[in-house]
């Protein structure tokens, strides 16, 4: 038996047979002529990376087909290519040629320190990865050569695994890299599936290992458990899962926090989450990703394509439905926007800070949300503010395209406007921005990157993506209250929303919603309805003094039992 720890990063718990995700290099033949074979295959594997984005869109795993389409988009680069034939002309065999020049390029990214470019690296090499296979005339399996239910181990687990990722067969997986609110855990999150992230050392040590337990909400790890501990896990398994049966009876039903009714929304990427969240009986939206209509394309969408998708959201619920406004940029590019290189782009133009330099983008976003305003209870979000002139700026364009609906003769709703507050500074200044605005609603995982200077992606930073951490909560804190003092609502849409612990936190600073995966909702609801408040208001005075997460942990932990 070997115990591992990594980091939480989806709840749950299993166990099963062990199945170790090798990174593995197949044979590629010489070719009479290898830049037409390269050319060939290239084209292949853009096809491929299109077929699997939009297979990812139809299941509804929006992360996953966002970094897919982008791939694609990557795929299109001749730099590659060139790099490829530039290896081929000094001698070196096809197959050394393909896998040499991806290295060189990716490792040019990574050493740029640069963490939008280091992502870009791992792309590069799974681009590389692919054209190799198709080369070699070999079928790239991961874990579509998954037939049995287990529990996978592995380095690291690309979009390509993430698209082909199926539930019924992964019962949970563990993985040496990332991050709890990167793409492969929120993806794990929505579909329900135990994950835990950052584990070094992991395939190392389940090599030989015929067996695995995980649990996703501590992020603990053991190959070949013994009789004990399997019986502990089993315990573990039979909890989570009483829980989660007792907390379908909070389908579409209120909780309530003391004499208050508390909402717990979902947050949601696609189509396909809409209905999921439905199913779940979520109190409406409290988090609608809009990225997905705008990535992997070559042109942003129009407003009858963004209309019809937003109306059919207001439609699907009688509780708001918050529409989060573009945010794009960072780590999610969009090529039709032609932004120049930058050194740092997650704190560039990203977000709201785009919508003036491509104003037209955004005001077609709006007009359509203001169309589908007049069908249900739209609330329109604006990412990444920071100081007051970034909202007035916004405020200022969302009037233009308000007239621009009128002059048309087209009806336009009024919806609530509010605020993601994910920038330190914008919690600072939460009293100003909510004596302009109708809602705040808090993205943990940014606000805590941000506030801790910690890449979220980067596993080896995982000891600070905790929104426990004391600093965070006081930010969190300083935006409940002002948006008390203002009487406007106060929400959270981020990973610490369906945390136990930071969201009995949430309700006693309170906030009145949260918003989480859709497999969360009635888990959430189910914790906040049984919650003292009193209990809670005393667990929060001491959390806002403590010194670091782990103490808060420690400190709301009995409250959870």
């Amino acid at each position: 038996m070997r115990n591992e720890r990594g980091t939480a990063a989806s709840a749950g718990v299993a166990g099963g047979p062990v199945f170790v995700l090798h990174d593995e290099t197949p044979e590629v033949p010489e070719s009479a002529d290898p830049a037409a074979a390269v050319n060939e295959s290239m084209e292949l594997v853009k096809e491929d990376l299109k077929t699997l984005q939009a297979s990812a869109e139809a299941a509804g795993r929006t992360e996953a087909a966002e970094i897919l389409g982008a791939q694609a988009l990557m795929a299109d680069d001749p730099m590659l290519a060139d790099a490829i034939q530039e290896k081929l002309d000094a001698g070196s065999r096809l197959g050394e040629a393909v896998s040499s020049a991806g290295a060189d390029i990716a490792a040019t990214l990574a050493a740029m320190d640069n963490e939008y470019l280091a992502a870009r690296s791992a792309d590069i090499l799974e681009i590389a990865d692919r054209l190799l296979y198709r080369l070699a005339g070999a079928e790239r399996l991961g874990l579509s050569a998954i037939h049995e239910p287990c529990i996978v181990v592995a380095p690291t687990l690309t979009a390509v695994d993430t698209a082909a990722l199926d539930p019924a067969v992964v019962l949970g997986f563990a993985m040496e890299q990332g991050g709890p609110t990167g793409h492969v855990a929120v993806i794990a999150r929505s579909l329900g599936i135990p994950a835990v992230v950052g584990a070094a050392g992991l395939v190392e040590a389940a090599e030989g290992a015929a067996t695995a337990a995980i649990d996703g909400s501590t992020g603990d790890v053991v190959f070949d458990p013994d009789a004990a501990t399997s019986a502990d896990y089993e315990e573990r398994a039979n909890r989570f899962a009483a829980a989660r049966e007792a907390a379908a009876a909070y389908a579409g039903v209120a909780a309530t926090f003391g004499t208050s009714t508390f909402r717990v929304a979902g947050n949601v990427g696609t189509v396909e989450d809409i209905e999921q969240a439905v199913a779940a009986g979520s109190d409406g939206v409290g988090l609608f990703r809009t990225e997905f209509l705008f990535l992997g394309r070559s042109e942003p969408p129009g407003e009858d394509e963004q209309h019809e998708v937003y109306a059919r959201a207001a439609a699907a619920f009688t509780e708001p439905v918050v529409i989060r406004t573009l945010d794009i940029g960072g780590d999610k590019p969009a090529p039709y926007l032609q932004l120049d290189p930058e050194e740092n782009p997650f704190l560039g133009e990203r977000g709201i800070r785009l919508y003036e330099s491509f104003p037209e983008v955004f005001k077609t976003q709006v007009r359509a949300l203001l169309r589908a305003a007049t069908e249900g209870d739209v609330w329109m979000m604006l990412p990444m503010v920071a100081t007051l002139s970034d909202l007035e700026g916004a405020l200022r364009l969302i009037e233009s395209a308000r007239t621009e609906l009128v002059d048309r003769g087209v009806a336009a709703g009024d919806p609530k406007v509010g605020v993601m507050i994910e920038v330190p500074s914008a919690a600072l200044i939460a009293e100003q921005l909510a004596s302009r605005v109708d809602f705040f609603s808090i993205g943990t995982n940014d606000l805590t990157q941000y506030t801790l200077a910690a890449d979220r992606t980067n596993g080896r930073l995982n000891a600070y993506a905790d929104a426990a951490h004391p600093a965070v909560l006081q930010l969190c804190s300083m935006t409940a209250a002002a948006g008390r003092r203002h009487d406007i609502s106060v929400a959270v849409c981020g990973a610490a929303g369906a945390d136990p612990v930071t969201a009995v936190l949430f309700a006693a600073m309170g906030m009145d919603k949260l918003s989480v995966a859709p497999p969360s909702v009635n888990m959430v609801k189910a914790l906040i309805d049984h919650i003292d408040p009193d209990d809670a208001a005393d667990a929060l005075e001491v959390a806002l003094a403590e010194a670091s997460a782990e103490a808060v942990r420690e400190r709301v932990a009995p409250l959870l039992t």
